[in-house]
Order: structure tokens, then C-alpha cells, then sequence
């Protein structure tokens, strides 16, 4: 904490850390205020990942699905990206669905809140009020509906990739709220 916000540090020597939530259901809406940004020389494409996460309360990763409603290759990128993860058999590829915002805004490394809808039908991205990805079912001989995790809950990331020498990073969060849409 700096005093007002939750901060976390990506050091160049691979050190980070991340942050889960005890609040677990099935459906609900996550938003959080957030900005990432460099603190350091860039170091070839070793950058930290700012995330946030709707993961399964079970941690079986992928039978249950995850839900990155924010998940960018380096602080302070120009436009929000989401990895959606389907529910699916351990023995099959990664099913997911990728959305990159089209109509991006001021940049990450400015406060923006990041919301996610999931309900029985949807589970949607929200950036500052406006929607920016949609997906719902889906299922197939490999995977169930999109919208098919057992439970969740969030969990903030500034993830590590690479290993070691990385470009050194900040995370914040200013709010964090957590709905139940039953």
C-alpha cells in the first residue's frame, strides 16, 4: 500500500507477487480501478503481465475454466485484452476466446475501471461502463458453454512470464468491488 492504493512491484530479478480474493461464487460482477505502467528499461520482451482474474474456486485449471478480464502483455498498453477460457478436458488445447478493444481509450498506464459480468447465459468485459467483449456457449465434444466455471473468484496479477531480467514494473489498485447478480 502507498497510503491510498494497493501497489505491486515487478523488480527486474523476476520478483512479484499477486493478490486472491476469499469472495467466491458462481456469477457475480468484478470491477476494479487499475492503472500498470514501467518503472525501469525496457528489457527486450520481458515484460510484466498486469492481470485480473476470475479464477475456479476448485484450482482445477482447465476442467473449470478462468476468466482474464484483463490480461495485457505490458503495463500500460494502449487497449485492454481478455483470455476467456472455456471449461474443458486437461487433455485438449487451451480452449479460450481472445477480445482486444477496438475502440481503446487513454491508455493503461491511466486509471480505468475493469468490470466482468458472468451470469448463467453471458460473461462479459466491461472497460470505464462500456462493454468491450461478450462471449456465451460454445460447448462442444471438448469443452462446456463459456459461461460453464463451477465457481470463482478474483485474483490480481502482475505475472512473470519470463523469469528473470525483467523490465521493472508498478500495479495499482484503487477499488476493488464484488457483486452478486442473483
Amino acid at each position: 500500500m502507498d497510503g491510498a492504493n494497493l501497489v505491486m512491484t515487478g523488480l527486474a530479478n523476476g520478483d512479484t507477487g499477486w493478490l486472491a480474493s476469499r469472495a467466491e461464487r458462481r456469477y457475480g460482477r468484478w470491477e476494479a480501478r487499475v492503472r500498470s505502467f514501467a518503472t525501469g528499461p525496457a528489457s527486450g520482451n520481458r515484460a510484466y503481465h498486469p492481470l485480473l482474474i476470475v479464477w475456479p474456486t476448485s484450482n482445477r485449471w482447465p476442467q473449470d475454466g478462468e476468466y482474464d478480464f484483463l490480461e495485457n502483455g505490458r503495463p500500460g498498453a494502449p487497449c485492454a485484452e481478455s483470455f476467456t477460457h472455456y471449461p474443458h478436458n486437461a487433455r485438449v488445447a487451451v480452449q479460450q476466446q481472445f477480445a482486444r478493444e477496438t475502440n481503446c481509450g487513454a491508455p493503461l498506464s491511466q486509471w480505468h475501471t475493469i468490470a466482468l459480468e458472468w451470469t448463467p447465459s453471458v460473461v462479459r468485459g466491461f472497460v470505464d461502463g462500456r462493454e468491450w467483449f461478450r462471449f456465451s456457449g460454445g460447448a462442444n465434444g471438448v469443452r462446456r458453454n463459456i459461461q460453464g466455471m463451477p465457481r470463482g473468484h478474483l485474483t490480481i496479477q502482475l505475472d512473470n512470464f519470463f523469469g528473470s531480467r525483467m523490465q521493472p514494473a508498478r500495479y495499482e489498485v484503487d477499488w476493488v468491488r464484488i457483486y452478486d447478480l442473483n
